[in-house]
C-alpha cells in the first residue's frame, strides 16, 4: 500500500509570528522555578504541527519527539517539574529553533499590534469572523459562545475568552465527528469527542489537515482549566482565531 504524503502547511506571516510565540512562552517558562511539566505540553504540542512544512520541519519533529518523551517520563507524577538535564537541554534546543527563525525571518517585514484582533470586530461577535453563509450554519449556542469569548477579550477577561472559544471548538468537533462517521456522541466531554476522534485517526499523520490542530487545542484546553492557569492578550486572541479556523475548515470538510 503507498505511502500516503505528507499534509503540507502554508507558511504565512501569522504562522512565523505564532511559531515565535510558542517558542517564547517555552523559554519564558523554563526560567520559572520550578520549570512545571504542564507549562511545557501545550508550546510543544503546537511547534510538533511543524513537521509537516517544508521550512521549519527540524522544529516540527524536535517539539514532537520532545512531547513524546515528555509526557511518558512526567505525565504519572502530579505537579511534575523537568529535571535539570531536561530543562538544559530545552534551553540548548530553543537557543538553536531561534537561531534558525532569525535566518529565515531576515527577509521577512511583519508588523503587529498589541491584540490580533481589531476591537471593532470583536463587538460584532461571530459574524464579523465569517461569511453569512457559514454564519448561518452556527447554533445559537455556538453563537452566544463566540460573542462572549469576544466580550471577554474586549474586557481583558483571557482566560474566559479563551475557555469560551475552546467551547466552540468541542462543539464543532463533535458534529464533525457525527458528520463524518453517522454516530451520534451524545452528552460528552470534551475528552471523550476527542478520544473518538483519536480512534478515528490513530495515527496523527493520516489526520485530515483540519484537526493539525487538534493537540495544541487540546493541551491548551487542559492548561487552562488549571486553578493556576494564566492568559494574555495574545495567547487569547491566537485561540479564539485558531478555533474560528477550525470551525471554517470542519464546515468546508461537512459540505
Amino acid at each position: 500500500m503507498a505511502k500516503k504524503p505528507p499534509k503540507v502547511i502554508t507558511v504565512t506571516p501569522y504562522w512565523l509570528f505564532l511559531i515565535g510565540e510558542l517558542v517564547g512562552t517555552l523559554r519564558r517558562n523554563l526560567e520559572q522555578s520550578p520549570c512545571y511539566y504542564k507549562t511545557m505540553r501545550g508550546p510543544l504540542a503546537g511547534l510538533g504541527v511543524l513537521k509537516d512544512t517544508e521550512k521549519f520541519k527540524f522544529i516540527g519533529k524536535e517539539a514532537d519527539s520532545l512531547w513524546g518523551e515528555f509526557y511518558e517520563k512526567y505525565y504519572s507524577q502530579e505537579n511534575a517539574h523537568l529535571d535539570v538535564e531536561d530543562a538544559e537541554n530545552l534551553k540548548r534546543t530553543i537557543t538553536r529553533w531561534e537561531t534558525r527563525l532569525q535566518e529565515i525571518s531576515k527577509n521577512w517585514i511583519l508588523s503587529y499590534p498589541d491584540t490580533l484582533i481589531d476591537a471593532g470586530k470583536l463587538r460584532e461577535g461571530a459574524q464579523a469572523f465569517l461569511k453569512d453563509d457559514e454564519f448561518e450554519k452556527l447554533y445559537i449556542i455556538d453563537v452566544l459562545t463566540l460573542a462572549e469569548a469576544a466580550s471577554s477579550l474586549l474586557l481583558d477577561n483571557f482566560i474566559s475568552a479563551e475557555f469560551m472559544a475552546l467551547r466552540t471548538a468541542e462543539s464543532s468537533l463533535k458534529k464533525w465527528y457525527e458528520e463524518k462517521t453517522g454516530k451520534k456522541l451524545g452528552r460528552t466531554t470534551w475528552g471523550q469527542v476527542l478520544e473518538k476522534l483519536n480512534d478515528v485517526y490513530p495515527q496523527k499523520d493520516e489526520r485530515p489537515k483540519e484537526l493539525l490542530l487538534l493537540d495544541y487545542l487540546r493541551e491548551r484546553r487542559n492548561e487552562i482549566a488549571h486553578p493556576e492557569a494564566r492568559s494574555n492578550s495574545v495567547a487569547a486572541s491566537t485561540t479564539f482565531l485558531n478555533v474560528i479556523s477550525l470551525y471554517k475548515s470542519l464546515l468546508l470538510q461537512q459540505d
